[in-house]
């Protein structure tokens, strides 16, 4: 009877264990979704802040080439005059000087011109800050319209590896930054190389260096880390490298399934 008595204790207890065990089991299972939701949110309020940034500098850049082009509208007979003037005259470098005056004024503000708005907003944005940091540019963009890709995914790809290699450049005494990005037979290939101090933030793993942006706060180390999860939904590559004052970032994409 006492045996009988303990057994039915000793079970009890067990049960209540176990109910304990669920309990806590839940309630960790809820704070880890809670966690992968405010990472998520991050993630997409960073995706928004690229896609406003990019149409506001494409329509702005817009609005520039429009007041350009109303303006040498309204001069054209002027500049005709002048050049009617030169060719009379047999000044030709003169004239070719003009020319060249309404060639620059003519052609659109910006570096590169895709057909693309999202892309040629975050490119030109980019590529403008680097310049105005002092940066020598190199620059061979050449995508098809309406390339076969998602707006966000890109943004934050374009976005975030240029904002890096701005920051990195302005800390650097010989600024440079090459951007190279093709699309062809359904990949996208990105090559982006910038000079920086040489102080990496750098971290070794079991498959290979890690590195980290220089900014602090809670989202430091996010930018590079949303690159990578929107390249691995591309099964694509993204490799980084540092040599010397030299960072180097290259993506490939598969843009067709």
């Amino acid at each position: 009877m006492e045996a009988r008595k303990w057994e039915s204790v000793r079970f009890g207890w067990s049960g209540a264990v176990a109910c304990a065990v669920t309990a806590l089991t839940a309630c960790l299972g809820s704070r880890l979704e809670l966690a992968a939701d405010m990472v998520r949110l991050s993630r997409e309020r960073e995706l928004l802040k690229q896609q406003n940034r990019a149409y506001r500098a494409e329509f702005d850049r817009l609005r520039q080439s429009e007041r350009q082009i109303r303006a040498l509208r309204h001069d054209l007979n002027n500049h005709l005059a002048v050049l009617e003037t030169y060719a009379a005259r047999g000044q030709t470098e003169k004239l070719e000087r003009y020319l060249g005056r309404l060639g620059r004024q003519l052609a659109r503000p910006g570096f590169v011109s895709t057909g693309n708005p999202e892309i040629d907003g975050i490119l030109n944005d980019k590529l403008g800050r680097a310049e105005r940091a002092g940066a020598r540019l190199e620059v061979d963009v050449h995508l098809p319209e309406n390339l076969a890709a998602d707006v966000f995914d890109l943004a934050v790809i374009l976005g975030n590896l240029l904002d890096n290699a701005v920051e990195g450049l302005e800390k650097s005494v010989d600024k440079r930054l090459s951007l190279s990005l093709t699309a062809d037979r359904g990949m996208l290939f990105l090559n982006l190389v910038n000079s920086y101090d040489g102080a990496a933030l750098r971290t070794e793993r079991p498959d290979g260096p890690e590195y980290h942006s220089r900014k602090g706060g809670p989202e430091h180390g996010l930018g590079l880390s949303i690159v990578r999860s929107a390249v691995e939904r591309y099964h694509g590559e993204l490799r980084l490298d540092s040599a010397g004052t030299v960072f180097t970032a290259e993506v490939m994409l598969y843009l067709e399934p």
